[in-house]
């Protein structure tokens, strides 16, 4: 309602109607003047009402008196949006803050709210009573997961069906926020559903204390669902319930009480709600609120805590003040200020003995190393510090200080991330995720926990040059560098075959923008994983109209490679694919959680995090509405859209040079092969080096590798290593940018005529690199005595392995089999073309034609998954596996064709999409067959082709089966491998 100054309003509205959680929000509006001598047309646009301020404020007090006599009221500025929470205290902390003057009614006696009795009755009935197309109808709406997307439809429906909802637990927030009214009268008929409802779980129960729901006795029964939470997972769950004390109508709550309680029992909570309060304060409109939590949690924590917490706060803000002074610093002069300013800490260390880090109450530290210490390059100057352990068989603590960063929204991404890894290993599936902690200590710093023995992409892509990103291999040379025996290095593809899969998932769902190769990284030990949420829920950084961010998530050709074991797919990527899809669906199953976390943490103030459509964002990513099998097709074509984005590589390659600036001048350049720098200094002097044979390798790729002898001062030191054209090639490109072009022998030209991996082409090469490496050790000292060169030259990890092994050549006889199969392979690769035509080599070698159907080599197996539900026969065509080559030699485009028998029409074709060049292809595609009896499945066989689409031509037959459907207890879904043949019968 409107009113001007000094007027008096009514609201027609019986106060023994009002719920006792009744607000009166007040808005100031000021109406502008017009100039005199303007137009009416003007006037009328510059007389639109601009609000200044607004304020709210409760009608019951927490005695549940109602509110009377003269109020005064600060107001907060119209810019604070007054929906971000449900209510705030009067503005009395900001000097300039408007005061407003409301007087309430006076009475000669106190008003107060009687809370109503539940009502005597409430009937219970059977959700499978309802008619066919009301349970359909409920379903979906239950599917929604969260209140935000109720229409009026559906909440008359669920409060009109709600007495058949009882079996359906979680679903108790969308039939309360679909209660028609909360008037004093209907309370009745809430309570009695609230008391008998079934016992919620702790997740469920977390939705109960939205804004949406104020009324202290549905959060009193939310808090004594949830007050059974183990305190890990109560940790999990924190920041959430700190944000959902906003939403409480008075201070003294059961939530307040419930808090308190726990932090007072156990350490770890005390430690995290302590900074939780902490970062609170910087909210103005309940400072006030977090301010009295606070000084209750000091009182009650004692006396050696609150001097812990003293040291602790002492400590960030040493540090909070170094890092803005590094970071406001000319770049030539941050190492100088670094250096002056850790003798701050090291003083406060002196002074105070021991102190615990705010990122984990485990964490305590006596001291600082500062030869550890630096900043990194960024825009925001971060400090890398590493601090002494009070374990004196601890490791070095290394974290890193940021200041100038809001951490907030990097804490919540973590802490989403890390709940779903628990929901992943509760369900018996280890994704092998890197879980690190990130606290923020204040607005605009924070800390964050670092990870050893990990590499950015893009420094590990950049040992192959600036264009490294658009190469298959850095990755996985990189991880067999770190990983040289077979054993390490299969656990480590292992290792980054979960750890990629639950980064996609985590990604994808969660929305993460501003992805490129300076944000993901690897451990030596083979897990990927991301840092820097900058970004979230969708909010991609724009180059004008376009997205930078143009995959689904990052998933790019090298790391396919890593997982393909090679350039081509292989049956390890369809695991990837099992693997993806089976995370994928059990967040799903969640949800409800997920929104229910982020829902609590819109009033946190996080910019990407501020209404419903950041909200949606996840709802829309997560699909409840989809069943198992149709999340599976879809987050599958999403895998296939990332790996096919080349924006994503583009992307990388424009950050690479965008880094260049960054990089000092002082680095040197390191082989991508070779896993640690060797110097004159650490081994002997070489005399002399000498390329002895070369011998032709098929792993990982086919080509030919050189035997170099290398000989050192000392007479009995000869080893022997292994080398690439192309490692030969990378010791020069880094010399290059270490000394002059003119102090260098030239290289052997890379481009030859012919085949660049014949016998002759590597005989020519190696009496080419034998005068090259003679001419580079004949050189100037900087580099014949370079790092580089010795380096080179050290023996690997697989020299060693290689070591004193002399193969045998390969038998003539074999050379000629070659050699023929070569001639025939013009004719071999028409032999599609014509339809019919295939070619025989007899035993004289004479070829022979004749004509036939086209059939390739048979061979494979395919996995399907079959079920049948509601006269729908449901057949999932997931993998592939093991199909051979065509016969010019080339990988098929391999599709599934499937009959269900007998079909004299051949009306029952379905066809799945083609994959192209790839004997292990992937689809994860849904086949249906609709209206089939259940009596008449006995009498049918499903007959599956595999075949090669080859354009204008008849395409090839890859493998059949056969699967007679009374062999198959369809009572439950059967998935399994089904072996391809000539039309055998298959067999799960």
């Amino acid at each position: 309602m409107k009113g001007s100054e000094s007027s008096r309003i009514c609201f027609p509205i019986q106060v023994n109607r009002l719920p006792r959680e009744s607000l009166l929000t007040a808005t100031l509006y000021a109406v502008p003047i017009p100039p005199p001598g303007s137009s009416s047309e003007t006037n009328k646009q510059r007389r639109n009402p601009e609000a200044l301020g607004w304020v709210t404020t409760p009608l019951f007090n927490f005695r549940q008196v109602l509110t009377c006599g003269r109020k005064l009221l600060g107001l907060w500025p119209a810019t604070q949006d007054p929906s971000s929470a449900r209510s705030s205290v009067p503005n009395f902390n900001q000097p300039d803050s408007v005061i407003l003057q409301i007087d309430f009614p006076s009475s000669a006696f106190e008003v107060k709210f009687t809370s109503p009795p539940a009502a005597d009755f409430s009937p219970k009935y059977n959700f499978h009573s309802l008619i066919e197309e009301d349970q359909w109808k409920l379903k979906e709406v239950m599917q929604k997961e969260s209140l935000y997307w109720l229409t009026d439809a559906d909440r008359k429906q669920l409060w009109e069906k709600r007495y058949y909802c009882h079996s359906e637990v979680s679903s108790l927030p969308l039939l309360l926020a679909s209660a028609p009214s909360w008037e004093w009268a209907c309370l009745p008929d809430i309570y009695v559903l609230l008391k008998q409802w079934t016992h919620m779980n702790h997740q469920d129960a977390l939705g109960l204390l939205h804004a949406a729901f104020p009324d202290q006795e549905v959060r009193r029964t939310a808090v004594r669902w949830i007050d059974s939470i183990s305190d890990a997972e109560l940790l999990d769950y924190l920041p959430q319930l700190v944000q959902a004390l906003k939403y409480e109508c008075y201070l003294d709550s059961p939530l307040v009480r419930f808090l308190m309680k726990r932090a007072i029992c156990d350490l770890r909570i005390t430690h995290y709600f302590f900074w939780l309060l902490k970062d609170g304060l910087k909210d103005s409109q309940f400072s006030i609120r977090y301010q009295y939590l606070l000084a209750a949690l000091l009182c009650c924590c004692g006396k050696g805590l609150r001097e812990e917490f003293d040291r602790q706060c002492w400590l960030v803000n040493t540090l909070a003040k170094l890092a803005q002074q590094v970071r406001e610093a000319a770049p030539s002069s941050r190492q100088a200020i670094l250096r002056d300013g850790l003798e701050d800490v090291k003083q406060f260390f002196n002074v105070n003995g021991s102190c615990r880090l705010p990122l984990s109450p485990s964490l305590l530290v006596k001291g600082i190393v500062p030869k550890d210490c630096s900043y990194f390059n960024s825009n925001a100057v971060p400090l890398k510090l590493s601090f002494q352990n009070v374990d004196p068989l601890g490791e070095n603590i290394r974290v890193i200080f940021k200041c100038g960063d809001d951490l907030r929204q990097d804490m919540l991404t973590l802490q989403m991330i890390r709940i779903m890894n628990k929901i992943w290993v509760q369900e018996g599936l280890d994704m092998r995720m890197v879980i690190f902690r990130c606290f923020s200590t204040g607005r605009g710093r924070g800390m964050v926990e670092m990870i050893p023995n990990a590499e950015t992409l893009r420094k590990i892509q950049v040992e192959h040059g600036v264009t490294g990103s658009f190469k298959d291999r850095p990755l996985a040379d990189w991880l067999q560098k770190h990983n040289p025996k077979e054993d390490e290095y299969e656990k480590a593809v292992e290792n980054f075959i979960y750890s990629c899969a639950g980064c996609c998932v985590a990604t994808y769902v969660l929305g993460i923008c501003d992805r490129h190769n300076d944000n993901i990284m690897l451990k030596t030990t083979g897990h990927m994983f991301h840092i820097d949420f900058g970004r979230f829920l969708g909010h991609a950084q724009m180059f004008g109209n376009i997205k930078r961010d143009r995959a689904p998530f990052v998933f790019t050709s090298d790391m396919a490679y890593v997982i393909n074991g090679g350039d081509k797919p292989s049956s390890r990527f369809h695991d990837f694919v099992d693997l993806c899809c089976q995370a994928y669906n059990l967040i799903r199953k969640h949800t409800h959680l997920f929104l229910n976390l982020l829902g609590l943490m819109l009033s946190c103030g996080i910019p990407e995090l501020s209404d419903l459509e950041d909200l949606k964002y996840v709802y829309d990513a997560l699909r409840p509405q989809d069943s198992e099998a149709d999340a599976t097709t879809y987050f599958t074509r999403l895998i296939e859209s990332s790996l096919g984005s080349v924006a994503t590589k583009l992307n990388f390659f424009i950050h690479n040079l965008a880094q260049m600036k960054f990089t000092a001048s002082d680095s040197q350049p390191t082989l991508s092969f070779a896993p640690r720098v060797h110097t004159i200094k650490t081994s002997s002097r070489i005399v002399d080096v000498f390329l002895w044979r070369h011998e032709k390798v098929f792993n990982p790729s086919k080509g030919y590798i050189y035997i170099v002898k290398v000989k050192r001062e000392n007479p009995s030191e000869i080893t022997y290593i292994q080398r690439t054209f192309e490692e030969f090639q990378e010791l020069h490109n880094k010399l290059r940018l270490i000394v002059p072009s003119s102090l260098l022998p030239s290289f052997p030209s890379r481009f030859v005529i012919g085949r660049s991996r014949g016998e002759a082409v590597a005989e020519k090469r190696k009496e080419e690199l034998n005068g090259y490496i003679w001419n580079l050790l004949h050189a100037a000292p900087e580099v014949a005595e370079s790092d580089l060169l010795y380096t080179f030259l050290h023996p690997l990890p697989r020299d060693e392995v290689a070591a004193g092994t002399n193969p045998a050549p390969k038998p003539a006889a074999n050379l000629n089999v070659e050699r023929l199969l070569d001639q025939t392979g013009y004719i071999q690769k028409c032999a599609p073309t014509l339809a019919a035509l295939f070619t025989v080599i007899d035993n004289c070698g004479q070829l022979h034609a004749t004509w036939s159907q086209p059939v390739g080599k048979m061979g494979g197996e395919v996995k399907l998954s079959i079920s049948y539900k509601n006269n729908k026969l449901f057949i999932m065509v997931m993998h592939i596996r093991g199909l051979q080559p065509l016969q010019d030699g080339s990988d098929p485009d391999p599709y599934v064709k499937i009959y269900l028998l007998p079909d004299p029409q051949k009306t029952t074709k379905r066809k799945t999409k083609v994959a192209r060049k790839t004997c292990n292809p992937t689809y994860n595609e849904m086949l249906i067959y609709d209206g089939i009896p259940k009596g008449d499945l006995h009498q049918r066989e499903l007959r599956l082709s595999v075949l090669s689409e080859e354009g204008f031509w008849e395409n090839i037959l890859l493998g059949e089966v056969i699967i007679r459907l009374r062999d198959l207890d369809l009572t439950r879904e059967k998935m399994g491998w089904f072996e391809l043949g000539s039309r055998s019968h298959g067999t799960m």
